[in-house]
């Protein structure tokens, strides 16, 4: 798609080289927008065009390519004969909504299951929104539901519903249940309740559930979170 915004390869039709690059970076990747915004660009620091002039902006680029899709109103479409197979999903972040579109492209119905009661995993829960705006977010998860994705939210695999039910109710399922739990600091007291990850922290910050905090707060580890 980088050569398709440089002109080095041209759409066929009227298809405008915007369409053609926001269809074949989606392929690999269907969340064009968010990635723009939240990639650190550790490619930028070997760019040899630092000897020249300045980094070329791959996530900039993505990044426009994800937000002009937005404004054009650009959806997925699904051309693949229905197989009458049926795939169960445990995860609605980022994998598994991956998972779930590539799936639909292939003609196979797709139910995901999350525990939360909103898809996104750690794009939702993980990052702040100064990062990620939700209406970028949910935008981008709802073109991916919209190709005829089932959705059950609110529900625990092993709590709400049993292994065994979806093994027999599905021909395959994936589990995408992401990477939620924080490291805590290997040292005695490190499991203490006042003790929180910055997992933790920014999950209940997303999903509104940090009110207040007395007292002073140490924080360890001197990253984006």
């Amino acid at each position: 798609w980088l050569d398709i915004v440089r002109g080095m390869e041209k759409p066929s039709g009227d298809m405008s080289w915007q369409e053609y690059a926001f269809r074949r970076s989606t392929d690999a990747n269907p969340f064009p927008s968010i990635m723009g915004r939240v990639c650190p660009a550790p490619c930028e620091d070997g760019c040899n065009r630092n000897e020249v002039e300045d980094t070329v902006g791959i996530n900039a680029v993505e990044q426009f390519i994800g937000d002009n899709a937005k404004k054009e109103g650009y959806k997925f479409e699904i051309n693949a004969k229905d197989t009458g197979k049926k795939v169960a999903i445990i995860g609605g972040g980022c994998g598994g909504l991956s998972a779930a579109l590539q799936l639909r492209k292939q003609g196979h119905s797709v139910t995901v299951f999350e525990k939360y009661e909103q898809l996104g995993g750690m794009m939702m829960y993980g990052i702040p929104d100064y990062r990620v705006p939700r209406d970028i977010l949910q935008y981008e998860i709802d073109r991916i539901i919209e190709t005829g994705i089932e959705t059950k939210m609110n529900t625990k695999v092993g709590v709400d519903i049993s292994m065994e039910e979806l093994e027999k109710d599905y021909d395959a399922v994936l589990f995408a249940i992401g990477a939620m739990s924080g490291r805590m600091l290997p040292i005695p007291g490190g499991d203490a309740t006042n003790c929180v990850s910055g997992v933790a922290f920014l999950e209940a910050y997303n999903q509104g559930r940090l009110k207040h905090i007395t007292g002073k707060v140490i924080c360890i580890g001197g990253g984006d979170t």
